[in-house]
């Protein structure tokens, strides 16, 4: 169920299955309005920005563009939001702005050409982005337009529109002034890591609802491009009424459906993901009105209990004279080489997963990719070729939580583990030319296409015990560059990636996994950008995200503009080497 058009729903019949008994009563038919505040001490008035208004443009430019983004807010047909978008038009055209359908056409606003001839026809061209719901989902476009014709009139001080499209627009801009982005997090099928999902709440909701919106959003299951990777809650499961937050304990109220099978508090566990950073200090659950245990007075501690693959740490290395090193900086505490002295020569890339008793290598030499694993010990001791022997052409990836590694070639991606044949997924695009995992191992970026206009997807991934890879239906995400060349995972929904910005400079661009939002990083690239290794952002967690990349055989650090990571970068080194040597760190890299 996704969350209610308009978020009302009327409250009926809660008293009658919450009285009397000594047990939890079975799940009464009870639906909530959760449009209204609700009470505690962490209730906030809403002094969130709002669009402009109708009045509030001195040209038709002007008025068109706030028009374009009128439609930001709530989806409460009848309210503000409702009616702040309907003032812009005439009233026939009113049936053609109405929020009832639960979705908005989201564009990227190009020009706005107003008639010379006539100052009332104007011509807006746009990129459609996708479609955003009442669940805060920006779905995947599903028509092509590039522009739309309006006719407005002169009215009241200012215009209205007598003609606009049969869908309602918005702004692409609007999602970044008046939203906020959300990650809800929902189990992956076997309830062994969580998977990010990426929402839209608008700033307007006040916070006294934010956690009730969060908990709606866990109820109307993950989004489409994740289903086969990420699990709904158990059927029939609903959040029966608000869920207040009161001096730091916030407090939710479900049927008894959300709980079965629950025996790891998957629930909780769920929800404490969901709804850190907004000053949660412990959950109080209830069934049908009912306490259930005790309250999990650490919501820190519920976060850490489900393991994370990333570590509180950068550790960071790189190819010198086809030899790995640590580098000392821009990582943390530099880590041991792992790899044994005897093989860690003639590499072109690496890659290495940790695994709960030691460490996976892929590392490419001889143009060929080679992998092995140790157990008991740090340092990779046996490294072989694959069968059958595969030829990369983009360093390899390990798919985190799994021992399974995917890597491009000239015939298509190819899965490999320690020990397995290698074979190409299911579903793979053809000629992928990048790929890369994030962090929760369920969800991996690709680059596809001819080579004269490559794309970016991202794609939802499983894998079994026996290392077969699954890939789901690809999603196309706009990164707002032409010439794509390089992608990696800089937070759990957002990509960086490499390419080159409608000026021709080479940049590296972060940008969400739904293609919303889209924010220069570098413009500076010194040559074309050949891999990107990240560090990736956590917030949960307090980790803030460090790139590097590749580019003209050389390694640098992305922060705003290009550094290049020389010799005195490395661990050991004097912080006086020369960086004009010839012999450079390439290939930068993680071991997370």
């Amino acid at each position: 169920m996704s969350r209610r058009k308009g978020a009302w729903i009327v409250a009926i019949g809660l008293a009658a299955g919450l009285v009397g008994g000594c047990g939890i009563p079975e799940h009464t038919e009870v639906q909530v309005d959760r449009g209204r505040p609700v009470s505690g001490a962490d209730q906030q008035p809403d002094t969130a920005d709002q669009p402009k208004k109708r009045l509030e443009a001195a040209t038709p430019e002007e008025f068109v563009r706030n028009f374009l983004k009128a439609a930001a807010g709530e989806f409460d047909v009848g309210g503000p939001t409702s009616r702040r978008l309907q003032d812009f038009v005439t009233g026939d055209q009113a049936r053609n702005v109405s929020l009832a359908e639960g979705e908005v056409a989201v564009v990227r606003v190009g020009k706005v050409a107003v008639d010379k001839d006539d100052r009332l026809r104007v011509r807006v061209d746009v990129q459609q982005v996708g479609k955003l719901n009442a669940a805060g989902e920006l779905l995947a476009p599903t028509e092509i337009v590039t522009h739309y014709d309006l006719r407005l009139r002169e009215e009241s001080g200012g215009w209205r529109l007598t003609k606009v499209p049969g869908v309602v627009l918005l702004d692409v801009t609007a999602l970044e002034n008046y939203y906020t982005e959300r990650t809800v997090y929902f189990w992956n099928t076997d309830n062994t890591a969580l998977v990010p999902d990426l929402r839209w709440l608008p700033n307007e909701v006040p916070m006294s609802r934010v956690p009730t919106e969060l908990l709606a959003m866990i109820e109307g299951g993950p989004s489409a491009w994740l289903e086969g990777v990420a699990s709904p809650l158990p059927k029939d499961s609903k959040l029966l009424i608000n869920a207040p937050l009161d001096n730091g304990v916030l407090t939710m109220n479900w049927s008894p459906s959300a709980i079965d099978n629950d025996a790891g508090d998957f629930l909780a566990q769920q929800v404490a993901w969901t709804v850190r950073g907004l000053s949660v200090r412990s959950l109080q659950l209830k069934i049908n009105g009912q306490v259930v245990g005790p309250p999990y007075d650490d919501i820190q501690a519920l976060v850490l209990r489900t393991r994370y693959p990333v570590g509180p740490q950068p550790h960071a290395y790189a190819i010198v004279d086809g030899k790995i090193r640590a580098l000392g900086e821009p990582a943390g505490t530099p880590a041991p080489v792992p790899l044994a002295d005897p093989i860690n020569k003639g590499l072109l890339w690496a890659a290495f997963n940790r695994t709960d008793g030691g460490m996976d290598a892929a590392v490419v030499a001889g143009g060929e990719l080679r992998v092995g694993s140790v157990t008991g010990d740090t340092v990779v001791e046996a490294v072989a070729g694959t069968t059958p022997k595969i030829k990369p052409t983009s360093p390899p990836v390990w798919l985190p939580r799994s021992r399974t590694g995917l890597v491009t070639t000239a015939a298509g991606l190819y899965a490999f583990g320690p020990g397995r044949t290698v074979s190409k997924p299911a579903k793979a695009l053809a000629d992928i030319t990048a790929v890369a995992a994030a962090p929760d191992g369920q969800r991996i970026a690709v680059i596809a296409g001819p080579a004269n206009d490559p794309k970016l997807y991202v794609m939802a991934v499983s894998v079994t015990q026996e290392g077969a890879v699954t890939l789901e239906d690809p999603r196309k995400v706009d990164s707002s560059l032409t010439n794509l060349t390089a992608v990696a995972w800089s937070s759990e929904t957002t990509l960086s990636v490499g390419g080159t910005d409608e000026n021709k400079r080479l940049s590296i661009v972060d940008v969400t996994v739904d293609g919303a939002r889209s924010t220069p990083r570098i413009y500076d690239a010194q040559g074309p950008i050949t891999a990107i290794a990240a560090f990736p952002e956590n917030t949960v967690l307090g980790l803030s995200t460090t790139l590097l990349y590749q580019a003209d055989n050389l390694a640098f650090q992305a922060m705003g503009s290009s550094r290049q990571l020389g010799r005195a970068a490395l661990d050991g080194e004097s912080a006086t080497a020369s960086p004009d040597d010839e012999h450079q760190p390439t290939a930068p890299f993680f071991v997370y």
